[in-house]
């Protein structure tokens, strides 16, 4: 596949992932189930069977919103639209990273030199029909710290070949329960090390809008 036309796929996939997540965010989490009266959900194709978790007692607001619900609702996703679309497309979790890392549990991760370090992980890999990583991806949720993200963008951007950076794309998905301008701008100082990587995030609070450029254009002004 050309790189246009793998954007163009992870793109609609992404989309496709987040109108998923927002149905079941809406429509079955527990602690929205608790508040009204008891009716039995049926499934309806096309639809996740996910539910979000709550916390503890019932109480407004405590649904759980992880980077678990976004990883799972993108495998559904990408799996409808590879049988949809036909595309012989294939995935692994939790990939193990060809280079070595340290630095990780400081804050301060960075390309081990030889010799040194250990593998860390990649959320997903995409892999095409010969088995060839073609996407590397990670997830997050609610605005992690600092440093959970600049370990990811280490991983997604390793200038060394083995990692893939000249033959794959790089994909950063994150999710928020809820957002606004301070969302945005400390988000925005988050990403200054993306590099290569595809930012991408949503909001589940404002029906799943995509702030991904409200964040990009954050404290420039």
């Amino acid at each position: 596949m050309k790189k246009e036309d793998i954007e163009k796929v992870m793109k609609e996939i992404i989309d496709a992932t987040f109108v998923r997540l927002q149905n079941a965010y809406d429509c079955r989490s527990e602690s929205a189930a608790n508040k009204k009266e008891k009716a039995p959900h049926k499934y309806k194709e096309g639809e996740s069977r996910l539910v979000f978790p709550m916390y503890g007692e019932h109480k407004d607001n405590n649904t759980r919103v992880s980077e678990q619900e976004l990883r799972f609702a993108f495998v559904e996703s990408f799996n409808e639209y590879c049988k949809k679309n036909q595309y012989d497309l294939f995935y692994s979790v939790e990939t193990p990273t060809r280079d070595k890392y340290s630095g990780f549990a400081k804050g301060d991760p960075e390309i081990a030199k030889e010799g040194k370090g250990r593998s860390a992980e990649f959320d997903m890999v995409i892999y095409d029909n010969y088995l060839n990583r073609i996407c590397l991806v990670e997830f997050k949720a609610n605005n992690a710290d600092e440093k959970d993200h600049l370990k990811d963008f280490i991983k997604l951007n390793n200038p060394v070949e083995v990692e893939g950076r000249d033959c794959v794309l790089s994909y950063f998905i994150e999710v928020v329960k809820s957002s606004d301008k301070r969302t945005y701008n400390n988000l925005n100082n988050k990403i200054k090390k993306q590099g290569n990587a595809n930012f991408f995030c949503y909001d589940l609070a404002n029906g799943g809008k995509d702030i991904t450029q409200d964040i990009k254009e954050a404290n420039e002004h």
